[in-house]
Order: structure tokens, then C-alpha cells, then sequence
């Protein structure tokens, strides 16, 4: 009999480590978002935010807003409840060689969606995404971000290719998207044109030419129709810096809840505060066309310290200052 007990015990404490270890590999496997390498290419994007979506299908919505010039998906990913009355919008990658600001999003979508009935900050995350939902379109750039992280090859426009290929600039240091306009200066807030086609530096020939930007001003568009949207924070690098301040162009309530947003940006980050930039200087900035055209306050957060494209060894410290910056900004306005 104590010989069975004995066999008994052994058996249970054998399959108590199993399921130890069975639970331990299934919470191993849970992490979708893979931060150890530089390379995060459209595919898997493409393939992380269909996991995520499958992961967490109550908390998660992923909608396709647009196309690139390349015919890439421009995807929205919707935190929390899409009839709240408030929204807040992110975006990142409006520069292709910035594409490490992909990463961030993705990685900051799975760790809220993750601790989705846990607490930040003393605040329960689904409380906060309940009352104010959370928008993130992560990659705003997604033909720029192949040819910065493959080369020119990876556009599958044949008309497109040969032009890009004719432009000033490496494909390793390209800022533009699939026609060689940056499309951080491509929006209808003081307009001008400037510059030619190439890696950098070109304004378009026009005021939202570019597909891509034409998406993102429908996507703001079509949010508002549907509730308040109370701020826009714009995810670039590099620097660690931030953009916060308003000029006297600026609506009262625009400029003050834009400072509480750079406040606890800069509590949370450490960055440094950039000067204020008039309508003028900006050269239709898409923070400039928030804040001045659409009247919403808006951030601007440059993350890293090196060249880009950052080094993934840079990843650790951005994400230890940026992991709970977005769910924290939602919380201003919850």
C-alpha cells in the first residue's frame, strides 16, 4: 500500500511538473511581435497582425484603410471599443527607414492586448480601451520600408521600379515611399512644392498626392464622423526627442491638451523638448496638418539614437520608455 502511495505521488508530481511545463511553453509560444532582429518586413506584419487578430478577436479589429503606390494594405488595428466615444490615433513609418517604429506599435498592441483585464498604472487597460479607443496604423509606409530594408527589387510596379531607380539616393537610407515623395511633407497644411523625386526631401506635386497620405486624411476623416477624436501621436526616429509645443496658430484647448500629452511623453520618455515650429517653418508637416487643419492635439516622438535604420540592439531601451506611452495618453482622456 505505501508502495502504491509512493508510485502514486511520484506520478502526480510527474504530471505536475508536465502541465508546469506545458503552461510554461504555451505563455513561451504567446509572444507574437519578434523584436531580436532589425528586419521586420511587410509579410510579417502582415502575418502578426492576422495572429493577433485570431489571439484576441474581441479586443482587436484590423481594417485595411487604403493601398501604396505599390499595392501594399495600409492596416488599421483598433484597440478596445470601437463605438467609444473618444479616440486617440497612432501612427509610425510615415519615413521608410524608420521602420523600427513598426516594430514599436506592434509590440505595444500585443502588450496591451495581452494585459487586456490587468492594470497599468493603477488603471484597468480594458476600463481605459472601453471608454477610449486606441487606433494604431503601425506601417504608413510600407513600399518605402521594403526598399530601405531590400532594395528597389522589392517593388513589383515595373513602371515604378525603373523610376525609382533613375532617383538621387540609397535604397538603404530611403525616406520615401514607391514614387520618391516623403510623405511627412505631403500634406495640405502650407503647402509647397520643393525638392525632386528621390530618397528624400521631396514635397510632391501636390498637396496629398500620394495614395498613402490620401488614406491616412480619409482614415482620420471617417473616425471623427463617428466620435471625438482627442489626440494624434506620431511615432518617427530618430533623436529621442519630442514634438510638443504649439504655435499662437493654435485653438486654446488644442494647445493645452496637447502640452499634457508632450507632459507625460516627457515624464515617461526622458526626451528632449523640441522648439516650436510655425506653420511656415513646418513645410506642411503631417503634425502641422493636425494641429492647425484638423484642430487635434498631436505629439511627435522620435525615438533612438543612431543612424537609420536603427540597430536592433537599440530596441531594449526605446521599448522600456515607450512599452506603456500610448495606453498612458489614452488614460489622460478616459
Amino acid at each position: 500500500m505505501i508502495t502504491l502511495l509512493k508510485k502514486s505521488a511520484r506520478i502526480g508530481c510527474f504530471l505536475f511538473i508536465l502541465a508546469a511545463l506545458t503552461v510554461f511553453h504555451c505563455e513561451a509560444r504567446a509572444a507574437i511581435v519578434n523584436v531580436s532582429h532589425q528586419k521586420y518586413s511587410y509579410k510579417e506584419y502582415v502575418n502578426d497582425l492576422k495572429e493577433l487578430k485570431e489571439q484576441y478577436p474581441d479586443h482587436c479589429k484590423i481594417n485595411v484603410i487604403g493601398q501604396s503606390a505599390d499595392k501594399r494594405n495600409l492596416y488599421e488595428v483598433v484597440l478596445g471599443n470601437p463605438e467609444a466615444d473618444k479616440h486617440l490615433l497612432v501612427i509610425g513609418n510615415l519615413h521608410a527607414r524608420e521602420y523600427m517604429t513598426i516594430q514599436l506599435c506592434m509590440k505595444q498592441i500585443e502588450s496591451y492586448l495581452s494585459n487586456y483585464q490587468g492594470k497599468i498604472n493603477g488603471e484597468k487597460v480594458a476600463d481605459v480601451l472601453d471608454k477610449v479607443a486606441i487606433h494604431y496604423v503601425p506601417s504608413c509606409n510600407p513600399d518605402g520600408t521594403a526598399i530601405s530594408q531590400f532594395g528597389f527589387g522589392q517593388i513589383r510596379n515595373t513602371r515604378l521600379r525603373k523610376a525609382l531607380k533613375k532617383m538621387r539616393g540609397s535604397s538603404r537610407k530611403w525616406k520615401a515611399n514607391a514614387r520618391g515623395v516623403d510623405l511627412n511633407r505631403n500634406w495640405d497644411i502650407a503647402f509647397r512644392r520643393k525638392g525632386r523625386p528621390g530618397s528624400s526631401g521631396y514635397h510632391g506635386k501636390k498637396a496629398a498626392s500620394e495614395p498613402e497620405t490620401k488614406a491616412l486624411v480619409k482614415w482620420v476623416n471617417t473616425i471623427q464622423e463617428s466620435g471625438n477624436v482627442v489626440g494624434v501621436i506620431s511615432y518617427h526616429s530618430t533623436g529621442s526627442i519630442l514634438y510638443g509645443r504649439c504655435a499662437g496658430e493654435a485653438r486654446a484647448t488644442v494647445k493645452s491638451q496637447t502640452k499634457r500629452m508632450m507632459q507625460l511623453a516627457k515624464s515617461l520618455t526622458g526626451y528632449g523638448l523640441m522648439p516650436t515650429e510655425s506653420i511656415k517653418a513646418a513645410n506642411s508637416c503631417s503634425r502641422e496638418y493636425f494641429l492647425y487643419k484638423k484642430h487635434l492635439p498631436c505629439i511627435t516622438i522620435e525615438v533612438g539614437r543612431g543612424s537609420c535604420p536603427l540597430a536592433v540592439r537599440e530596441f531594449s531601451s526605446i521599448w522600456k520608455k515607450n512599452k506603456n506611452l500610448v495606453i498612458r495618453e489614452a488614460m489622460l482622456f478616459d
